[in-house]
């Protein structure tokens, strides 16, 4: 009798035995909210995006207007279409480097301004040498943005790299079918100048160097 009683009381008393995960097992984070900083990092990778190929696209457009403007010869025209890739491959090695000493936004945001400066500049450079030159400005802009935005995406959103991906790849077909469909009209309604056709995607990089302004003083950005 009291052997049983004994029995049911240590039943009675012996506290549940706790379930434990599996072996690795880790419970599950909830993801990142996206708090003012990281939505303004979207419109910063959006706004960059769609100033990756404007400053090309839109030259291709008015091409014979600037070869008539400028009076420049046929190889010279050749050797403008080469300095996109020329440049490309020379500053686009100097990113890392430039992302390591001041920060991937910094670089980014520098990028953004270069291309501002040298859209704005180019139409008025007053020659064939200049145009080369502020082109060649807007062109080391895109080449160290373009190595770095995938970084920055890979680095500020791990669980939405394909998201992320996706919409800043959509972002630089948007700008680069952009320019090339509505320069010409938007010259010629602006009253037909190249120079003016030219110029004004330098309006849309500017606004690209607005939200990586804070975003550069974050030397992990």
């Amino acid at each position: 009798m009291m052997v049983g009683m004994a029995s049911e009381q240590t039943r009675t008393t012996t506290p549940p035995t706790t379930r434990t995960s599996a072996v690795g097992e880790h419970p599950r984070t909830a993801p990142r909210a996206w708090d003012w900083g990281t939505r303004l990092l979207v419109v910063g990778i959006v706004l960059a995006a769609l100033n990756l190929r404007p400053a090309i696209t839109s030259l291709g457009a008015l091409l014979e207007e600037v070869r008539d403007g400028l009076g420049m010869s046929g190889s010279v025209a050749g050797l403008l279409t080469s300095v996109p890739p020329l440049c490309f491959a020379v500053f686009g090695v100097m990113a890392p480097r430039l992302a390591r000493r001041f920060g991937p936004g910094a670089v980014v945001c520098a990028g953004m301004a270069a291309i501002t400066a040298g859209l704005l500049l180019r139409p008025y450079a007053g020659g064939t040498a200049g145009f080369l030159a502020a082109s060649a400005l807007a062109l080391m802009g895109i080449a160290v943005s373009n190595v770095l935005m995938p970084v920055i995406v890979k680095r500020h959103f791990p669980d939405r790299v394909g998201t992320m991906t996706g919409l800043y790849s959509m972002a630089l077909a948007l700008g680069t079918s952009a320019a090339a469909a509505i320069t010409v009209p938007m010259t010629e309604a602006l009253g037909g100048s190249w120079r003016t056709g030219l110029a004004l995607w330098a309006g849309l990089a500017a606004a690209a160097v607005l939200p990586w302004l804070p975003l550069a003083r974050d030397r992990g950005t």
